[in-house]
């Protein structure tokens, strides 16, 4: 039995350019594709792999925090990303493009959609964090727009805000600290982010574009936009994309992150306030250790007795019979 794909395919045509057609498809030779693949992929799993053993231990929110409902901007952010990518999907369908829907834009705005709706564990602070190396999307998106086959009414609209929310969402998540990211100086997760989504694309849309003669996400052939024309595209757009994701991963974190604030005399460095009486005294050398611990004791249950209204005559007495322990410091 013969599957019927035309409610994914079946509305892509040739119209627009470089998305499908001969030109598109005889853009590189097959073996070439099929090389840089599989080479490429081994490369990326490599990096993936490296990387992973040398991430630092993912620093939680406190459990309070974790506990606490989701906030109103939070739940306004989830359902407007939901409503915009139930749209977006119903215009793939109406369409018949629905295999547009594998684009990475797509993908991770179902991973957002998720991390808002979820609380923070060690798995959603790992997809947040390899999401972050995922901003080139929505910030190519609007240097190079590509609305020309978008004809239903707000569907072009879609597009905008879509890739809006993609770039807004994670700035709110950063601030409002629901996940936290890793250190500026690290790029562990930048490594991983950015090799799994060049993974995603010569694993999966490669192929289907070689399968489907579609051009998904450019895998088949360069975008006219593209400034590197030619059969290395992808080689140098896996290079230029190697340095945009950490910079605007990182660039982002600088620019919208948490500001932390310190003291003028350094963050490890505190003004105390004035200490309790019974330890602001000054015994002359002839005192023994005897009389300097009875004289705490009285300092110490006179003030006691000051907050408590008890009489002097019965402080003295548990100022004589009481035990004297040392003051300890809690240190958590």
């Amino acid at each position: 039995m013969e599957l019927d794909w035309d409610w994914a395919v079946g509305g892509i045509t040739d119209e627009i350019p470089r998305t499908t057609g001969p030109e598109c498809i005889n853009y590189m030779t097959a073996r070439r594709r099929w090389v840089e693949t599989v080479l490429l992929s081994a490369l990326f799993i490599f990096v993936i792999h490296r990387s992973w053993l040398r991430l630092a231990p993912s620093k939680m929110p406190p459990l309070n925090e974790v506990q606490e409902p989701h906030s109103a901007t939070r739940l306004f952010l989830l359902i407007a990303m939901s409503v915009i990518f139930g749209i977006e999907m119903g215009f793939k369908l109406s369409g018949r493009s629905m295999i547009f829907a594998l684009n990475p834009c797509h993908v991770q705005t179902c991973l957002q959609i998720y991390l808002l709706a979820a609380k923070p564990t060690k798995t959603t602070t790992a997809l947040f964090r390899i999401q972050m190396s995922n901003l080139n999307g929505p910030f190519l998106a609007f240097l190079f727009p590509e609305v020309e086959g978008r004809t239903y009414p707000f569907e072009q609209a879609t597009y905008w805000i879509q890739h809006a929310l993609l770039y807004i969402i994670p700035i709110y998540i950063i601030q409002s600290g629901a996940y936290t990211v890793e250190d500026l100086g690290d790029f562990h997760w930048s490594h991983i982010g950015t090799a799994f989504m060049l993974f995603y694309h010569f694993v999966l849309l490669s192929p289907l574009s070689m399968v489907t003669g579609i051009n998904l996400d450019h895998m088949l052939c360069a975008a006219v936009s593209d400034p590197f024309q030619g059969p290395n595209y992808r080689l140098f757009a896996c290079c230029h994309q190697t340095l945009l994701c950490p910079l605007l991963s990182k660039g982002t974190v600088i620019i919208f992150g948490p500001r932390t604030r310190s003291n003028a005399s350094g963050p490890c460095e505190q003004t105390l306030g004035p200490d309790p009486p019974y330890y602001q005294m000054t015994a002359p050398e002839n005192e023994t250790q005897e009389e300097l611990t009875d004289m705490i004791l009285r300092q110490r249950y006179n003030a006691q007795s000051a907050a408590t209204g008890m009489n002097p005559h019965d402080v003295d007495k548990m100022a004589i019979t009481a035990e004297y322990t040392m003051p300890t410091t809690k240190i958590d």
